[in-house]
């Protein structure tokens, strides 16, 4: 998946998530934020002058708090795939959910490699949220990692940016809610097309029957 599409549905889930909160009194239990992140702070670039940036972590505060967010998720592109981390602000613990390692678990280079990359965005992140957000609660120091080993396949390197998109929507903080096998993720994969096809802001015209036949891919499974 490219770095590109990535953003596009991470932004989408987003404006999902945010549509759903409407009724929640401004409370959301959880945030995406866009690949740029990631990417600009692995570059050593400072993520507090990309205007990107600053728009997706400032989307949708004017109606929901962001302080109230138990998770955030930070999608990442590495060298050989996708990697999800996730930021549990209630345990202070960052969630590894790396689609790459499959079944086999974590080679101590793989872990020292996930620690490197997950320290440059634990600081980079507190740095954004402490800026942007003056109601922000939760302590940057005393934090821990966990690289829970939650599907049971083989995943080719094309597939884990599928896989992402599927850990950061279905993760809830301590396990999937919807298995990963072959089924689900082709169904996950349509459930992203039918979504971005959607996107508030998107001008392309997309007839209905076009619409309904993806969603009947995914509903139908």
């Amino acid at each position: 998946m490219t770095h590109e599409m990535a953003t596009a549905i991470f932004h989408r889930l987003g404006q999902v998530d945010l549509f759903f909160s409407n009724d929640s009194t401004g409370q959301i239990w959880r945030k995406f934020v866009e690949p740029d992140f990631a990417t600009t702070v692995l570059a050593n670039a400072d993520p507090m002058i990309v205007q990107s940036i600053r728009d997706s972590f400032q989307e949708g505060t004017s109606s929901c708090n962001p302080a109230s967010c138990r998770m955030w998720y930070i999608p990442t592109i590495l060298p050989d795939g996708w990697t999800v981390y996730a930021f549990d602000m209630l345990r202070k613990r960052i969630i590894v959910l790396d689609p790459a390692i499959g079944p086999f678990g974590y080679s101590n280079r793989r872990v020292s490699m996930h620690e490197f990359v997950s320290n440059k965005l634990h600081a980079a992140l507190f740095t954004c949220l402490q800026s942007f957000f003056s109601s922000w609660h939760c302590e940057s120091g005393h934090w821990g990692r966990t690289f829970p080993i939650i599907i049971r396949e083989t995943i080719e390197k094309e597939q884990t940016g599928l896989c992402a998109t599927f850990f950061a929507w279905n993760y809830d903080g301590d396990k999937l809610q919807t298995p990963l096998n072959k089924d689900t993720l082709a169904s996950h994969r349509s459930l992203m097309i039918y979504e971005l096809m959607r996107m508030q802001g998107n001008q392309t015209p997309v007839a209905n029957d076009a619409l309904e036949a993806v969603k009947v891919s995914f509903t139908a499974l």
